[in-house]
């Protein structure tokens, strides 16, 4: 099983960007990341290695199959993060923010145990 690190992160701001406006450059992840154009291009060039992304004749960026069940598995955990600190009282805005780092930071085997063990709890 994989663990999550930045470039999952890429992979749904890639997403996000690309259901909002079809298209998605390099230029358009860094703007709305507020990173650097060499940032990005050196985390793209990584996506397109590992198989996760494709880069379009025209520039545009793409999920391949394989990245957008990648990307899926970290929405999950950062769905599941969210509503845990929403549970928890913590505002929403805040509650994102740290969902994502959270998602980022646990082990595949960690957020596994943390979901079985809840889950039982609320039953």
């Amino acid at each position: 099983m994989n663990s999550f690190n930045a470039q999952d992160f890429y992979l749904w701001v890639i997403q996000h960007l690309g259901k909002k406006y079809c298209c998605v450059r390099s230029v358009d992840v860094a703007h709305y990341l507020s990173n650097s154009k060499p940032t990005v291009s050196c985390a793209v060039k990584k996506l397109i290695e590992k198989g996760l992304l494709i880069m379009e004749s025209d520039g545009n960026l793409a999920l391949t199959e394989r990245g957008t069940k990648h990307m899926l598995r970290y929405c999950e955990r950062c769905i599941f993060f969210v509503h845990l600190l929403l549970s928890a009282g913590m505002d929403p805005d805040t509650a994102d923010r740290e969902a994502f780092s959270l998602a980022q930071a646990i082990q595949p085997d960690t957020y596994i145990a943390l979901e079985q063990y809840l889950s039982e709890r609320v039953l």
